[in-house]
């Protein structure tokens, strides 16, 4: 796993602060847990409508927070951050939610066709995505046993494929509780968490798709 640099103030802040909440995860001379999010098959998710109109979508490269976009698994309390020790994403969190989403649209909307923006049509729009919450937050003043919450949000941008403009522009959040202050719990709640946001994303997103007109392919900017 490649390491990933901290900037200096997230380095400061979990240096003077580490979290008494994240004690029980800690320990020393073994090799990192590595973790996954949005793999198995949720039983939550509903089937879409495969013979509905086709759509086409092109996928930019879905981007995190800096403090965020490596395979660290991230907590907070208060103005304090932390990276549980020990544990890690089996793979960089913006790979491993591009996989989820593309997941979801395979199940929730089978009839579109998503692609990268190198693959996409001229006239497909094009879904962009910037993540700025993704992690464990504890309580400021709870027991140190009491799970975490955890938060992901999201803003999600389609946009013109010949002007990059903007044409609609949304925020979608979760959070969801761990039901323990254990690595596996935490990681369940990130998995929930997502799929409730990659499902909000891909109906917002198709839905728009389809209500909008066709974009003419060459048109004069």
């Amino acid at each position: 796993m490649k390491q990933n640099q901290l900037r200096r103030g997230y380095c400061a802040l979990a240096l003077l602060m580490p979290l008494a909440a994240c004690g029980a995860m800690l320990g020393s001379g073994k090799p990192d847990n590595l973790f996954r999010f949005g793999v198995p098959e949720r039983e939550d998710a509903q089937a879409g409508t495969a013979n509905a109109a086709p759509v086409t979508l092109s996928l930019a490269r879905i981007r995190f927070a800096p403090e965020i976009e490596g395979d660290r698994i991230l907590t907070a309390r208060g103005d304090s951050v932390l990276y549980i020790k020990d544990a890690r994403w089996a793979a960089p969190a913006p790979d491993l939610f591009s996989q989820a989403l593309a997941r979801q649209f395979a199940t929730q909307a089978p009839h579109v066709r998503l692609r990268t923006l190198r693959e996409g049509s001229a006239d497909a729009l094009v879904l962009r995505l910037d993540v700025d919450r993704f992690e464990a937050r504890y309580g400021r003043d709870v027991q140190t046993d009491t799970p975490p919450v955890i938060l992901v949000s999201a803003i999600a941008e389609l946009l013109d494929p010949m002007t990059r403009q903007i044409i609609e522009r949304r925020r979608f959040s979760a959070e969801e509780a761990a039901t323990l202050n254990a690595k596996a719990a935490i990681v369940a709640a990130f998995d929930k968490a997502v799929g409730r946001v990659s499902i909000e994303i891909v109906g917002w997103s198709v839905g728009t798709a389809q209500t909008r007109p066709p974009v003419a392919a060459g048109r004069s900017q």
